[in-house]
């Protein structure tokens, strides 16, 4: 019979055991975020075969999902690159997300229940306990928005707006949010909320609009720091 430091024994995972249950595609995804691949470096196969301890069909099926999330650049005939996040780049996400989310959020308000208004309570709630943890604090937004958005009929612009989403994940948590944005984040979210609840199309389409360029505003900001 194991007593119970057997028992702890057999949960204890090392590092290599954790990072052979985590998918591929998420391990070449932290390595771009940690800068680990470097931006703007070519990914070969081989070479990245011998790295993750694979061969070399799973990673050309990573770089495909990292090419649908935004990460990686494919050329036809010259191979796979890590994309350069700069704020050009970030720029131009934010210009397609101010103009998608407003698009999107018109249905929602439109349509939006009681049940839908608590929802989105709920998870403000947790918003605004202010996670400390930047990966957490961007689940929980994604959680608010996702239920504006994630019933809309429209699935190539809602694809869009999840590839975007992840690239601005990962620079946020390269480039975590400052205290005065996560104050002005909620105070934002609670904007929409009641907007929302007048079910004012117009006005709820503006706040959200304003929402994503002061997102924009702020990891600009502090990307600029971070190169400094």
């Amino acid at each position: 019979m194991l007593n119970k430091t057997d028992d702890l024994k057999g949960d204890v995972r090392t590092v290599a055991e954790i990072e052979e249950f985590q998918p591929l595609h998420e391990r070449m995804r932290e390595d771009i975020i940690n800068g680990v691949l470097a931006e703007g470096s070519w990914l070969k196969t081989h070479d990245l075969g011998r790295r993750y301890g694979v061969s070399t069909n799973p990673i050309r099926e990573a770089l495909h999902q990292l090419s649908g999330e935004g990460f990686v650049v494919i050329h036809r005939n010259r191979g796979a690159r890590v994309r350069t996040l700069d704020e050009v780049f970030v720029r131009n996400i934010f210009d397609i997300r101010a103009l998608i989310e407003p698009y999107l959020v018109r249905l929602f308000v439109e349509q939006a229940t009681e049940k839908d208004l608590q929802a989105m309570e709920l998870v403000q709630l947790q918003i605004e306990k202010k996670p400390e943890d930047q990966v957490e604090l961007d689940r929980l937004d994604e959680a608010f928005h996702g239920i504006m958005y994630d019933r809309h009929f429209n699935q190539e612009a809602l694809a869009i707006r999840q590839r975007h989403g992840e690239v601005v994940r990962g620079l946020a948590r390269r480039y975590p949010v400052s205290p005065a944005r996560r104050v002005a984040m909620i105070e934002e979210h609670r904007a929409i909320m009641a907007s929302v609840a007048r079910h004012d199309v117009e006005g709820t389409q503006q706040i959200v609009e304003k929402h994503a360029r002061a997102a924009e505003r702020n990891l600009i900001e502090r990307m600029r720091q971070g190169q400094r």
